[in-house]
């Protein structure tokens, strides 16, 4: 994975300036024999007929390797976007830019025309900027009239896709959801051979599309209700006056379904998706003996850019007593539990519910309490200027570098030498192997001061490459 793809994965939009003026959803994309990446066409010239690309499988626009420094390096979004912006408005061609994370945090301006002749006004007026004109064959009002055609061709067809203009590979994004031939077919034959590329799901990944089974293995569905209840919440029935006080925290208004109590206990999950996505299914519930956990299997049918707003869908299942853990266990909506911000989906249950007819005592059924799990930034992460984060690094190869931070190596004199070498007053702070220093960016001049046990080592950003750390 290269540095601007993981920087893009991140998703921090305030270092990446421009680029897509719509990012489609993240997705699982496999070239296919639909879309092979063979005969990507070069975004940096005209498009040829052929097989519509995919969009991961096409290389980002950059300029000739001679036009970049190794000075200045940008850590953070203290590049002079706007000043930038400004100056090329007023030339010939400038369609637009931004930020090369490949070189430095660079500014990349895209010029229609005469890029060659930008670049050297840059560098003659600009010394100490690092700037690069990019020659592109596109201009951005074509991009986006395409993206509209693109919208109107399949809003007219009431097919739902994403889309978006990347600027930064020149293309307009496709999102299909799933890559199934016949909407693969269907592009090509709209705008095969447009500056357009394709993006989703392989198809042998995706779920089995059908309809919401009424039954599992050792469950039964009690409600399937789109757009109730809260979101991100979970709970759990083992009497009727329970069962009562479920239903009303969930909002249904439905009516009852029976629950068998003495071998059964209720359970709900306040499910979440973008209300542009709500076309989810619950396909098992499932019972982790070893992590003493109930989790639902939730799958979503639609695979489009979901938007970020929370849509809420209540599902309550009967489940078989039998198969609960013998002893406390906790209910959650995935198997790998609560989202950061979100601890109280899990619901906690402090007594054995296995047994017919047993019931929870007041205060043995609660949200979980337990402290979440310390975040940490690690190599590869972005951190923001000016505010402190806590780093964790392995030691293996010594503390002589860190990172790569916002896509920047890091390096100090106060501890270059022998491999295991760290400074001697961090050493308390190792803890099998690795190291949590407080680590906090400043960009004028660009540094990164990183402390342990009240102890501070400052870093410089470089362009040497780290020695391979075995």
């Amino acid at each position: 994975m290269t540095r601007m793809t993981r920087l893009m994965s991140l998703g921090l939009a305030a270092l990446l300036v421009a680029g897509c003026s719509v990012l489609p959803a993240a997705e699982t994309v496999l070239p296919s024999a639909a879309a092979p990446t063979d005969v990507a066409p070069d975004p940096t010239k005209e498009p040829v007929a052929g097989t519509i690309p995919l969009c991961d499988a096409l290389p980002v626009i950059t300029a000739p390797a001679h036009y970049f420094r190794d000075a200045p390096i940008y850590v953070a979004n203290e590049m002079p976007t706007d000043r930038m912006r400004v100056w090329a408005a007023r030339k010939p061609g400038f369609e637009d830019l931004w930020i090369d994370r490949e070189h430095h945090g660079w500014i990349a301006l895209a010029f229609s025309v005469d890029a060659e002749a930008r670049q050297g006004e840059l560098e003659s007026e600009f010394p100490d900027v690092g700037v690069v004109a990019v020659q592109v064959h596109w201009k951005k009002a074509d991009l986006e009239a395409l993206q509209q055609r693109v919208a109107d061709a399949f809003r007219s067809r009431q097919i739902h896709v994403s889309m978006g203009t990347y600027v930064t590979k020149g293309v307009v994004s496709i999102g299909l959801g799933i890559l199934k031939p016949e909407l693969v077919a269907l592009a090509e034959d709209l705008f095969g051979g447009e500056r357009v590329c394709l993006s989703g799901m392989d198809p042998a990944q995706a779920p089995v599309e059908g309809p919401q089974q009424i039954a599992g293995d050792g469950w039964r569905l009690l409600a399937d209700a789109d757009g109730v209840g809260p979101a991100y919440r979970t709970g759990i029935a083992y009497d009727d006056a329970s069962y009562d006080q479920l239903r009303d925290t969930a909002r249904l208004d439905s009516d009852r379904p029976a629950v068998d109590f003495e071998s059964e206990v209720a359970i709900w999950f306040g499910a979440v998706t973008g209300s542009s996505c709500p076309n989810i299914r619950l396909d098992d519930v499932v019972v982790n003996h070893d992590r003493a956990v109930v989790y639902a299997e939730i799958v979503n049918l639609d695979f489009g850019a979901c938007t970020a707003d929370i849509h809420s869908h209540a599902y309550v299942v009967a489940l078989e007593r039998a198969r609960l853990p013998s002893g406390p266990f906790a209910i959650q909506l995935n198997a790998d539990g609560p989202p950061r911000g979100a601890p109280e989906e899990r619901t906690v249950v402090d007594v054995d519910l296995s047994q017919p007819w047993s019931i929870a005592q007041p205060g043995e059924v609660h949200g979980d309490t337990t402290p979440p799990e310390p975040h940490f930034v690690g190599p590869g992460d972005i951190i923001e200027n000016g505010f402190p984060a806590d780093y964790r690094q392995s030691v293996l190869c010594g503390m002589e570098w860190l990172g790569p931070l916002n896509d920047v190596d890091w390096r100090t004199d106060a501890a270059a030498g022998e491999p295991d070498r760290i400074p001697v007053e961090w050493s308390d702070s190792v803890v099998d192997g690795q190291i949590v220093l407080r680590v906090l960016l400043t960009v004028d001049p660009p540094r990164l001061e990183a402390t342990a046990n009240g102890h501070s080592v400052t870093y410089e950003p470089t362009v040497d490459q780290p020695p391979l750390c075995p």
